[in-house]
């Protein structure tokens, strides 16, 4: 296998290395790796007609690898894929890639890799949370002890998405990073009741939204009146309802919803 080109993506960027192989007409695989992961882009007389970047296949995985600030790559002279999963002109690819790069040179300005671990800030009950579904999703994960590297993994999201979401979470406050020490284990300021109603309740909603749950809890029985230490089993089911509605994904939802009902019922039962 002829190796031509190697050099370091710190000096090179994926998207320039692109430019340069498609003007040359090459043939041949680029294969780049920043440390944790590798990819492989493949050129067919200039035109880009495969990637791969992990589990990503195609043109995503072009973007992805164009956010690399760092890691090194290896020109391969004609070395073929196995399949074809781009057909798109490389200018249209190198707009895309060019404006992934200068987000992620944004989002490093904050964040400075995917390796950062965060939690969250024990002040999030002073601020009002509005978030997106994939925001809720990631938060779900981030309890001071998984980086921003493994949450992607364990959602099936490019590193670059994450780090998206993790930029707008902090700007946002609701996050902040843990020290090298290690995990963080200050925990919000939240004072629930501590009943048998409560602990099932904070257990099955963590299980739906992550470690933002009792902040969720707390507040909805605040903007509605209702007793957290009441026996009025209309009341509580009115509050689980209510945070049922609160799970942006409908099958934790329905879980939610199933394990409480199924829990007001055994009580019911043992009065």
């Amino acid at each position: 296998m002829n190796i031509e080109i190697s050099g370091d993506i710190e000096e090179t960027r994926c998207p320039e290395i692109i430019k340069i192989l498609s003007l040359g007409n090459r043939t041949g695989r680029l294969s780049l790796n920043n440390g944790g992961v590798a990819g492989s882009i493949f050129f067919d007389d200039g035109k880009v007609i495969h990637a791969s970047c992990g589990p990503i296949k195609g043109v995503k995985a072009i973007y992805e690898m164009a956010a690399w600030t760092s890691g090194e790559y290896t020109f391969f002279v004609d070395d073929t894929p196995d399949l074809t999963t781009i057909d798109m002109p490389v200018d249209e690819i190198l707009s895309e890639a060019a404006d992934r790069t200068r987000q992620m040179d944004r989002i490093t300005s904050l964040i400075p890799s995917s390796g950062v671990v965060y939690t969250l800030d024990p002040d999030i009950n002073e601020k009002e949370i509005t978030l997106k579904f994939i925001q809720w999703r990631v938060l779900a994960h981030t309890d001071g002890t998984k980086s921003i590297a493994d949450i992607a993994q364990t959602l099936g999201l490019t590193v670059f998405d994450t780090m998206k979401v993790f930029y707008t979470l902090l700007k946002m406050g609701i996050i902040k990073e843990v020290p090298q020490g290690g995990p963080e284990n200050k925990k919000m300021a939240l004072h629930l009741p501590q009943t048998p109603f409560i602990e099932t309740l904070v257990k099955a909603l963590t299980n739906a939204i992550g470690p933002i749950a009792p902040l969720i809890i707390a507040e909805t029985a605040q903007d509605t009146d209702i007793n957290l230490t009441t026996d009025d089993v209309e009341g509580l089911a009115s509050l689980i309802e209510m945070l049922s509605s609160k799970i942006p994904e409908e099958t934790m939802s329905l879980k939610f919803l199933d394990t409480m009902t199924d829990w007001l019922k055994l009580e019911g039962r043992n009065r």
